[in-house]
Protein backbone atom coordinates (compact mmCIF):
# COMPACT_ATOMS: atom_id res chain seq x y z
CA UNK A 1 0.00 0.00 0.00
CA UNK A 2 1.36 3.44 -0.91
CA UNK A 3 1.72 6.59 1.61
CA UNK A 4 -0.82 8.22 -0.68
CA UNK A 5 -3.25 5.02 -0.26
CA UNK A 6 -2.48 4.73 3.81
CA UNK A 7 -2.67 8.67 4.36
CA UNK A 8 -6.68 8.72 1.73
CA UNK A 9 -7.66 5.58 4.13
CA UNK A 10 -6.43 7.20 7.52
CA UNK A 11 -8.53 10.37 6.41
CA UNK A 12 -11.32 8.18 4.79
CA UNK A 13 -11.99 6.87 8.46
CA UNK A 14 -11.92 10.05 10.40
CA UNK A 15 -9.76 9.52 12.41
CA UNK A 16 -9.21 12.19 15.39
CA UNK A 17 -5.31 13.60 15.18
CA UNK A 18 -4.83 15.32 18.48
CA UNK A 19 -1.12 17.20 18.61
CA UNK A 20 1.51 18.45 20.88
CA UNK A 21 3.64 21.25 20.90
CA UNK A 22 6.56 20.50 19.40
CA UNK A 23 9.28 22.61 20.83
CA UNK A 24 8.36 22.26 24.75
CA UNK A 25 12.07 22.59 26.74
CA UNK A 26 9.97 20.13 29.58
CA UNK A 27 7.90 16.96 28.91
CA UNK A 28 4.80 17.46 28.79
CA UNK A 29 1.81 15.48 29.46
CA UNK A 30 -0.66 14.43 26.65
CA UNK A 31 -3.62 15.68 25.92
CA UNK A 32 -6.22 13.70 23.86
CA UNK A 33 -9.10 15.43 21.37
CA UNK A 34 -12.37 13.33 22.39
CA UNK A 35 -12.95 10.34 20.41
CA UNK A 36 -15.63 10.03 17.78
CA UNK A 37 -18.30 7.73 18.62
CA UNK A 38 -18.17 6.20 15.57
CA UNK A 39 -14.63 6.42 14.30
CA UNK A 40 -14.17 3.23 11.95
CA UNK A 41 -16.33 1.55 9.56
CA UNK A 42 -15.76 -2.18 9.46
CA UNK A 43 -13.46 -3.51 7.42
CA UNK A 44 -12.71 -6.81 5.58
CA UNK A 45 -9.64 -8.19 3.85
CA UNK A 46 -10.65 -7.71 0.67
CA UNK A 47 -7.28 -5.81 -0.06
CA UNK A 48 -4.58 -5.44 2.37
CA UNK A 49 -5.23 -3.04 5.16
CA UNK A 50 -2.94 -1.47 7.58
CA UNK A 51 -3.01 1.33 10.25
CA UNK A 52 -0.18 3.04 11.74
CA UNK A 53 1.25 5.51 14.37
CA UNK A 54 4.85 6.88 14.24
CA UNK A 55 3.99 8.85 17.51
CA UNK A 56 6.53 11.20 16.25
CA UNK A 57 4.96 14.53 17.80
CA UNK A 58 1.29 13.68 16.92
CA UNK A 59 -0.82 10.49 17.18
CA UNK A 60 -2.09 9.43 14.09
CA UNK A 61 -4.84 6.84 15.30
CA UNK A 62 -7.89 7.21 17.37
CA UNK A 63 -6.58 6.51 20.62
CA UNK A 64 -8.95 5.78 23.48
CA UNK A 65 -7.03 5.23 26.98
CA UNK A 66 -9.00 3.27 29.66
CA UNK A 67 -8.88 5.71 33.03
CA UNK A 68 -6.26 8.26 31.26
CA UNK A 69 -4.06 9.75 33.59
CA UNK A 70 -2.15 12.78 31.26
CA UNK A 71 0.43 13.09 33.51
CA UNK A 72 1.71 10.14 32.73
CA UNK A 73 1.76 10.11 29.15
CA UNK A 74 3.97 11.87 26.67
CA UNK A 75 4.95 12.55 23.13
CA UNK A 76 7.85 15.15 24.23
CA UNK A 77 9.66 13.14 27.28
CA UNK A 78 11.69 11.02 24.33
CA UNK A 79 11.54 12.48 21.11
CA UNK A 80 9.24 10.10 18.56
CA UNK A 81 7.96 8.02 21.12
CA UNK A 82 5.08 7.19 22.87
CA UNK A 83 6.05 7.35 26.70
CA UNK A 84 3.82 6.20 29.13
CA UNK A 85 5.21 5.60 32.30
CA UNK A 86 3.62 2.67 34.88
CA UNK A 87 1.81 3.17 37.57
CA UNK A 88 0.99 0.45 40.31
CA UNK A 89 -2.43 -1.07 39.00
CA UNK A 90 -3.56 -4.05 37.82
CA UNK A 91 -6.36 -5.72 35.40
CA UNK A 92 -5.79 -9.21 36.43
CA UNK A 93 -8.48 -11.23 37.95
CA UNK A 94 -10.56 -8.51 39.42
CA UNK A 95 -7.82 -7.42 41.75
CA UNK A 96 -7.46 -3.55 42.72
CA UNK A 97 -6.32 -0.94 42.10
CA UNK A 98 -7.11 -0.65 38.22
CA UNK A 99 -4.48 0.17 36.05
CA UNK A 100 -4.69 3.19 34.03
CA UNK A 101 -3.08 4.42 30.50
CA UNK A 102 -4.07 1.40 28.95
CA UNK A 103 -4.00 2.76 24.96
CA UNK A 104 -6.51 1.12 22.82
CA UNK A 105 -8.20 1.82 19.42
CA UNK A 106 -11.04 0.00 18.33
CA UNK A 107 -10.94 -2.82 16.16
CA UNK A 108 -11.30 -1.57 12.84
CA UNK A 109 -12.07 -5.00 11.09
CA UNK A 110 -14.80 -7.58 10.41
CA UNK A 111 -14.09 -10.43 13.35
CA UNK A 112 -13.81 -12.62 10.60
CA UNK A 113 -10.65 -10.76 9.64
CA UNK A 114 -7.40 -11.97 11.04
CA UNK A 115 -4.51 -9.44 11.68
CA UNK A 116 -0.85 -8.63 12.78
CA UNK A 117 -0.74 -6.19 15.43
CA UNK A 118 3.62 -5.26 16.18
CA UNK A 119 4.93 -2.65 18.67
CA UNK A 120 8.80 -2.10 19.48
CA UNK A 121 10.23 -1.06 23.25
CA UNK A 122 13.71 0.59 23.59
CA UNK A 123 15.18 1.24 26.81
CA UNK A 124 12.42 -0.90 28.52
CA UNK A 125 14.39 -2.36 31.35
CA UNK A 126 12.03 -4.03 34.52
CA UNK A 127 13.60 -4.71 37.69
CA UNK A 128 10.46 -4.92 40.35
CA UNK A 129 8.08 -6.88 39.89
CA UNK A 130 5.37 -6.28 37.97
CA UNK A 131 6.94 -3.69 35.71
CA UNK A 132 5.60 -4.27 32.22
CA UNK A 133 4.97 -2.93 28.94
CA UNK A 134 3.70 -4.24 25.85
CA UNK A 135 0.43 -5.45 23.38
CA UNK A 136 -3.18 -6.12 24.23
CA UNK A 137 -6.23 -7.05 22.77
CA UNK A 138 -8.94 -5.85 25.11
CA UNK A 139 -12.66 -6.26 25.59
CA UNK A 140 -12.85 -5.18 29.21
CA UNK A 141 -10.67 -5.40 32.66
CA UNK A 142 -12.28 -9.10 32.75
CA UNK A 143 -11.29 -10.47 29.02
CA UNK A 144 -8.34 -9.63 27.23
CA UNK A 145 -5.12 -11.24 25.94
CA UNK A 146 -1.33 -9.48 26.76
CA UNK A 147 1.64 -10.13 25.29
CA UNK A 148 4.24 -8.15 27.34
CA UNK A 149 8.21 -7.72 28.53
CA UNK A 150 8.16 -7.84 32.59
CA UNK A 151 9.50 -8.50 35.97
CA UNK A 152 8.44 -11.97 36.91
CA UNK A 153 9.80 -11.98 40.31
CA UNK A 154 13.50 -13.20 39.56
CA UNK A 155 13.84 -11.66 36.26
CA UNK A 156 13.33 -9.81 32.77
CA UNK A 157 11.08 -12.09 31.00
CA UNK A 158 7.92 -12.05 28.35
CA UNK A 159 4.77 -13.04 29.18
CA UNK A 160 1.76 -13.97 27.37
CA UNK A 161 -1.69 -13.71 29.69
CA UNK A 162 -5.02 -14.97 28.32
CA UNK A 163 -8.03 -13.81 30.70
CA UNK A 164 -11.52 -14.64 29.98
CA UNK A 165 -14.66 -13.76 32.53
CA UNK A 166 -12.27 -12.59 34.96
CA UNK A 167 -10.14 -16.14 35.26
CA UNK A 168 -6.27 -15.68 33.64
CA UNK A 169 -3.56 -17.91 33.10
CA UNK A 170 0.08 -17.04 32.22
CA UNK A 171 2.97 -18.59 30.77
CA UNK A 172 6.46 -16.94 30.22
CA UNK A 173 9.28 -16.94 27.49
CA UNK A 174 12.78 -16.19 27.29
CA UNK A 175 13.12 -12.43 26.84
CA UNK A 176 15.75 -11.81 23.99
CA UNK A 177 18.58 -9.24 24.27
CA UNK A 178 21.10 -7.90 22.67
CA UNK A 179 19.43 -5.56 20.07
CA UNK A 180 18.19 -1.85 19.70
CA UNK A 181 15.01 -2.77 20.62
CA UNK A 182 12.13 -5.04 21.51
CA UNK A 183 9.74 -5.85 18.53
CA UNK A 184 6.27 -7.50 19.92
CA UNK A 185 3.78 -8.99 17.62
CA UNK A 186 0.71 -10.66 17.53
CA UNK A 187 -1.21 -12.86 14.73
CA UNK A 188 -4.44 -13.44 15.14
CA UNK A 189 -5.80 -16.62 12.75
CA UNK A 190 -9.22 -17.59 14.34
CA UNK A 191 -9.15 -17.57 17.77
CA UNK A 192 -5.61 -18.64 18.54
CA UNK A 193 -3.18 -15.89 18.55
CA UNK A 194 0.33 -16.14 17.98
CA UNK A 195 3.19 -14.78 20.31
CA UNK A 196 6.45 -13.72 19.05
CA UNK A 197 9.77 -11.30 19.31
CA UNK A 198 12.47 -9.54 17.79
CA UNK A 199 15.67 -7.90 18.48
CA UNK A 200 15.92 -6.38 14.92
CA UNK A 201 11.77 -6.15 13.68
CA UNK A 202 12.88 -8.65 11.09
CA UNK A 203 13.68 -11.99 11.99
CA UNK A 204 10.81 -12.73 14.87
CA UNK A 205 11.26 -15.31 17.21
CA UNK A 206 7.80 -17.55 17.50
CA UNK A 207 7.33 -18.51 20.93
CA UNK A 208 4.03 -20.16 20.91
CA UNK A 209 -0.05 -19.66 20.33
CA UNK A 210 -2.80 -18.99 22.66
CA UNK A 211 -6.43 -19.46 22.06
CA UNK A 212 -8.75 -16.41 23.31
CA UNK A 213 -11.91 -16.09 23.38
CA UNK A 214 -14.10 -15.83 19.98
CA UNK A 215 -10.32 -13.90 18.54
CA UNK A 216 -12.45 -11.06 17.61
CA UNK A 217 -11.10 -8.22 20.20
CA UNK A 218 -13.19 -5.23 20.53
CA UNK A 219 -10.17 -2.50 20.68
CA UNK A 220 -6.59 -3.33 20.40
CA UNK A 221 -3.16 -1.06 21.85
CA UNK A 222 -0.64 -0.84 24.16
CA UNK A 223 -0.51 -1.27 27.94
CA UNK A 224 2.24 -0.27 30.75
CA UNK A 225 2.10 -0.83 34.07
CA UNK A 226 3.23 -1.94 37.49
CA UNK A 227 0.62 -4.65 38.46
CA UNK A 228 -1.16 -4.21 41.91
CA UNK A 229 1.96 -4.47 43.92
CA UNK A 230 3.88 -1.13 44.69
CA UNK A 231 6.97 -0.55 42.13
CA UNK A 232 9.01 2.30 41.00
CA UNK A 233 7.84 4.37 37.80
CA UNK A 234 9.92 3.17 34.61
CA UNK A 235 9.23 4.76 31.40
CA UNK A 236 7.55 2.29 28.68
CA UNK A 237 8.81 4.07 25.05
CA UNK A 238 6.96 2.61 22.17
CA UNK A 239 8.60 3.81 19.00
CA UNK A 240 5.44 2.69 17.02
CA UNK A 241 2.21 0.91 16.47
CA UNK A 242 1.59 -1.14 13.62
CA UNK A 243 -1.39 -3.11 12.46
CA UNK A 244 -2.13 -4.76 9.16
CA UNK A 245 -4.13 -7.56 8.05
CA UNK A 246 -2.73 -11.21 8.10
CA UNK A 247 -0.93 -13.44 5.45
CA UNK A 248 -2.61 -16.93 5.60
CA UNK A 249 -0.66 -19.29 7.28
CA UNK A 250 1.13 -21.90 5.71
CA UNK A 251 -1.51 -24.64 4.01
CA UNK A 252 -4.42 -22.24 4.09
Amino acid sequence: MTLRLTTLLITSLGLIIPTVAAHCQEPQPLELVPADPKPFDELDATNEFVMFDGFDGKLLLNWQPVRFEPTHVSLAKHRGKLTITTQTGTIHAGEAPTARNIFLIPNPLNPQVDFVMTTCLTDFQPTMIYQQAGLICYDDDDNYLKWDAEFNGSQPALCILPEEKGVSNFRHAVLPTGGKGLWLRLTKRGTSFEYASSTDGTKFNVHGEQTWASGAPKFLGLIAKNGGREAAELDAQFEFFELRTAVPARGQ
